[in-house]
C-alpha cells in the first residue's frame, strides 16, 4: 500500500488597507506629476488628499490645456474662477492647484494585482463652509 504525504497550504493574510468607500470626499489636492517627465509631459496626474486616508487619490489627465479640455475644466473648477487671459493664452503653472480645497468623487478600480484602488472620478468645486 502505498502512502500519500499530505501538504497543507496556510493562507498567509496581508495587512489589508482599508480604502476609502465609492462617494464624494471633500479633498486637497496634494501634488501635480507630469509623465513620462516634464520636459515632454503626455500625461499629468494631479493627487488629492482626504482625511482618514494617508495614501493620495489620483486623477489621470491627458496634458492638454486646450478649451473643453478635462484638465483645463477641472484647473477652472478648483481655482473657484475663470482663467485670466494670460492663463488662457500661455497656460499656466499647475502647481498652483496644490492646497486648494475641491471635492472629489472617488470610485474604484482593479489595480494589476486585482485588487481595487481609490481613483478620482469627478472635481467638484468646495463645499461651502458652513454657516
Amino acid at each position: 500500500k502505498q502512502q500519500h504525504k499530505t501538504m497543507i497550504i496556510h493562507v498567509k493574510t496581508k495587512q489589508q488597507v482599508a480604502i476609502p468607500p465609492e462617494a464624494t470626499f471633500n479633498a486637497t489636492a496634494h501634488s501635480v506629476t507630469a509623465k513620462p517627465n516634464e520636459a515632454k509631459p503626455e500625461k499629468i496626474v494631479l493627487g488629492f488628499k482626504i482625511d482618514g486616508y494617508e495614501k493620495e487619490i489620483p486623477k489621470e489627465f491627458s496634458a492638454s490645456f486646450i478649451l473643453g479640455s478635462p484638465l483645463r475644466t477641472d484647473t477652472i473648477t478648483m481655482l473657484g474662477r475663470s482663467l485670466t487671459t494670460e492663463e488662457s493664452e500661455n497656460g499656466m503653472d499647475l502647481n498652483k492647484l496644490i492646497g486648494k480645497k475641491c471635492q472629489i468623487v472617488v470610485y474604484h478600480k482593479s489595480s494589476a494585482g486585482g485588487r481595487p484602488k481609490p481613483v478620482v472620478g469627478n472635481v467638484l468645486p468646495a463645499a461651502a463652509a458652513a454657516s
